[in-house]
């Protein structure tokens, strides 16, 4: 079952897209923070923006249906 409850935690998709955004800019912050002076992985930042980008648009779109 532990198995299971981990996989659980790392999905973030299952929840409301406020909370989904919340999770992802912290984790582009503390990525942001490890790198200090050198880029360890621009990669994974660029990522987690368009991440962040795509949530941003799916609440909008939401928003404009209110």
């Amino acid at each position: 079952m532990a198995k299971k409850e981990v996989k659980e935690a790392k999905t973030v998709s299952n929840l409301p897209l406020d909370e989904q955004l919340v999770a992802k800019r912290e984790e582009l912050l503390i990525a942001q923070q490890s790198l200090g002076n050198a880029l360890q992985n621009p990669h994974r930042i660029k990522a987690l923006k368009k991440e962040i980008a795509r949530i941003l648009t799916q609440i909008n779109a939401t928003k404009g249906d209110k």
